[in-house]
């Protein structure tokens, strides 16, 4: 028995797609073919009723919950709402998008009113198959995560976080330069003391200066790794769900990187994707940097490291909380148009003005008799030479478009191994 999967990547919607919109009836066409539907809502479902939170996810997003019809239309029956916007509204927001989401009966999971429920997964018929999807976040504030109920505390609302620890490694003048600092500016004052009372651990063979770790080596360079405690939750959560799913489906999104540049998954989430993979998913996709980065296919099974955006508009907000003013001493008499523009230089600067943002991928997986038998992917464009009121939205890429974009998956996912070749304007993944 066959099982197909579409997945689409962030999906940030401030306004209705406008009449002349087009794309997303071609869209659909191929989204509906599939058994699992999968986007990631990477915004609060609220009518601006909601405190905002004193952290957010770079900007604080929210949409009336009139949107998510409007995304019910491309298709969906399944949303991943892990990511690092899922708190910019607090416990307010988090419960206005779950509500919104349970009125739709549309499956999701990622987020729940404690961490048993944020880490759960939600399962789909898929014909005589079941598929289970878990969705988890790496790049979040500490705050936004979901914790576990401990009698009689109840447990704490908020997303399922993978959280990572980073360390530096620096030769031996680099780290003597590094306890010069300290030493000089006491920097580590406040927390060596809270070290001595125990009230914070000290990491055997590590310095730390402030927050940051390192590590005296002599190749130089960053090494980061899971938290422990996450992987062995993930781990028996991805195993007990394959006890009643035939495929399990793990959605993760991060932002971290190895280096400079987004289009590089961070050691860390290389390590998590293929942890999955060993412990049973049929596939790991990545969403979070707005750009797309390779794709590995591990043990025979895919890892989307990000496919990238499905709509773009995180410029697009009709209101922000006094916070976002005074992050960025903007007069408070601003709109929000106004004060986005104002970060944005007037959209000559940040993620709105980097076209590789508005290129993303749709992958269509086929599996059969647990194994992945064919993968297509369809270049995506979301306008970013548009105008005002088309961009954002998706579209399939023109013949053009889908070589460039294929050229630049080629480039980061050969180091992988990765085969891909070109059929028009789709990529044929090689399995």
């Amino acid at each position: 028995m066959k099982v197909s999967i579409c997945a689409t990547g962030d999906s940030i919607m401030m306004n209705p797609p406008p009449r002349e919109y087009n794309g997303g009836k071609e869209l659909k066409k191929i989204i509906d073919k599939a058994d699992i539907r999968i986007n990631n809502l990477e915004m609060v479902l609220s009518n601006y009723d909601c405190f905002a939170s004193t952290f957010c996810g770079g900007t604080w997003l929210t949409s009336p919950p009139e949107t998510l019809e409007e995304l019910l239309a491309f298709g969906f029956n399944y949303f991943s709402i892990a990511n690092n916007h899922t708190m910019d509204y607090s416990y307010n927001g988090l419960e206005s998008t779950l509500a919104t989401l349970e009125k739709h009966g549309i499956a999701f999971s990622g987020a729940g009113k404690d961490l048993a429920e944020a880490s759960r997964p939600a399962f789909l018929e898929a014909g005589k198959s079941k598929v289970g999807l878990i969705s988890i976040c790496a790049t979040n504030d500490d705050a936004a995560r979901a914790g576990y109920a401990r009698p009689p505390i109840p447990g704490r609302p908020g997303l399922n976080p993978l959280r990572h620890s980073e360390v530096y490694n620096i030769n031996s003048s680099h780290m003597n330069a590094l306890k010069e600092i300290a030493k000089n500016t006491c920097i580590n004052g406040r927390i060596d003391n809270s070290k001595k009372g125990g009230y914070t651990i000290q990491k055997p063979g590590l310095f730390s200066l402030g927050a940051i770790d390192f590590k005296e080596s002599d190749v130089e360079g960053k090494t980061s790794s899971c938290n422990k405690n996450d992987m062995a939750r993930t781990k028996n959560v991805i195993e007990n769900a394959l006890k009643e799913a035939s495929y399990l489906v793990v959605l993760v999104h991060s932002h971290e990187i190895k280096g400079l540049t987004d289009d590089e998954p961070d050691y860390f989430l290389e390590e998590f994707a293929r942890s999955c993979i060993d412990w049973g998913a049929s596939a790991v996709i990545g969403s979070g940097t707005h750009q797309l980065k390779a794709i590995e296919i591990y043990k025979g099974k895919p890892i989307f490291y990000s496919i990238a955006n499905f709509i773009f508009q995180s410029d697009a907000s009709h209101y922000m909380p006094q916070d976002y003013y005074e992050k960025y001493d903007i007069p408070t008499e601003y709109t929000a148009e106004q004060a986005i523009a104002i970060r944005s230089a007037n959209g000559t600067r940040g993620l709105n003005c980097d076209f590789m943002n508005f290129r993303a991928i749709m992958p269509f997986m086929e599996f059969e008799d647990g194994k992945l038998c064919r993968l297509v992917l369809y270049p995506l464009e979301m306008g970013f030479a548009a105008g005002p009121g088309l961009r954002g939205y998706p579209n399939l890429a023109d013949e053009k478009t889908a070589k460039e974009i294929a050229d630049r998956l080629v480039e980061l996912s050969t180091p992988y191994g990765t085969k891909l070749s070109t059929r028009k304007n789709r990529i044929v993944v090689t399995i």
